[in-house]
């Protein structure tokens, strides 16, 4: 341990030069990386646990009606699907069309893909350019030597059968505008207290209230489409499952009138256990088609319904604080890895030295 640490205070200048380098460049960033505002809110979903048609279900099964689950879901996505969507090209290139203002618009409303795509509406960061041609130079270069790609985005399906979902093919700038938006985006569910926060982060704190404002609207608005979807095709499934219900109950209620009518004043064993067992069959597909009829009105005001998906715990406010950059602790990552490269190398050069002089010598022994 002393050699250790005599060997560490013989390199003590070098350790400070190289821990003093990496300040530097840790300031630097600090104080050129580009100011940043995260606007968030907080919302909580709303679902319902429908625990319709479980008695149902065994009952229908009895006479040959297969109602399934779709009666039971209400077809609302889980808060764990959310990412998927937000991350999704459909979602970002209709964030794309948000309304903002920022400073270099001069008041004037610009959409988020305008933002994004020209540079004149952001502000010039020196950090992001030297970030670009140093770390970023070979994806630069090799972007250069890519072969042209469609200009304008189109959707193949409509080429082909409007069936089929679509293909989007898109330009190499909206690709970039899509990926900026989905950096920017912020998503947490708490999955034991049951809430969402959604944020975004600008570099203008009330263009980053408009889009998170815009986000969560979104958001809401494909739930609610998702859920309509399934609503619908939960009602067209009802309806069948009630005219097959209907049908059955009539063949039923027939088959018992007419067992009646033919075997009016029998008394013996045989008739009146086919009756009974008539009667029972009758019983269930009225039980089964009362059932479903309820399920098929219940099933047309769900489709009716309009309500919001998500309830506002906290609202979307303007930031007065900005989310970046950390400066304290840029500075303080920096400094320790300037420090751990340091010793480090202190203690790997000597290896070093000794494999270079291995070598090295290895020609002349030969």
């Amino acid at each position: 341990m002393t050699e250790l640490l005599g060997k560490l205070w013989h390199k003590r200048k070098f350790i400070l030069k190289l821990t003093g380098i990496f300040l530097l460049v840790g300031l630097f960033i600090a104080l050129f990386s580009p100011v940043e505002y995260t606007a968030q809110c907080v919302v909580v979903p709303q679902g319902k646990d429908n625990q319709q048609g479980g008695n149902l279900g065994g009952l229908a099964s009895i006479v040959g009606v297969n109602i399934g689950t779709s009666i039971i879901s209400e077809g609302v996505i889980s808060p764990v699907m959310y990412p998927a969507i937000i991350k999704s090209f459909p979602f970002a290139e209709e964030m794309m069309e948000t309304p903002i203002t920022v400073k270099k618009s001069k008041d004037k409303p610009i959409t988020l893909y305008e933002y994004y795509s020209d540079k004149k509406y952001r502000t010039f960061n020196i950090v992001s350019t030297i970030k670009k041609y140093t770390i970023g130079l070979p994806g630069t270069i090799i972007s250069l030597f890519k072969p042209a790609r469609i200009t304008n985005a189109t959707s193949l399906a409509k080429e082909n059968n409007d069936s089929v979902p679509s293909i989007f093919v898109i330009t190499p700038q909206k690709q970039a505008v899509c990926n900026a938006i989905k950096n920017a985006v912020q998503y947490e569910y708490n999955q034991k207290e049951k809430y969402i926060t959604l944020g975004y982060t600008f570099p203008e704190p009330e263009a980053a209230a408009q889009i998170a404002e815009q986000l969560c609207k979104t958001l809401e608005e494909y739930v609610i489409t998702y859920k309509t979807e399934k609503v619908k095709e939960n009602l067209a499934f009802v309806e069948r499952s009630y005219e097959e219900a209907k049908k059955e109950f009539f063949r039923k209620q027939t088959a018992l009138a007419a067992f009646q009518d033919a075997n009016r004043g029998l008394t013996t064993a045989m008739a009146r256990t086919t009756e009974q067992q008539l009667r029972n069959e009758y019983n269930i597909a009225f039980t089964v088609y009362n059932e479903l009829a309820r399920q098929l009105e219940q099933a047309k005001l769900s489709v009716k319904e309009t309500q919001p998906v998500f309830t506002v715990i906290d609202p979307v406010i303007v930031p007065l604080e900005k989310s970046a950059p950390r400066r304290g602790i840029i500075l303080v990552v920096f400094v320790f890895l300037g420090l751990i490269i340091a010793i480090g190398w202190v203690f790997a050069a000597p290896f070093f030295n000794t494999l270079s002089r291995e070598i090295k010598k290895q020609p002349a022994d030969a």
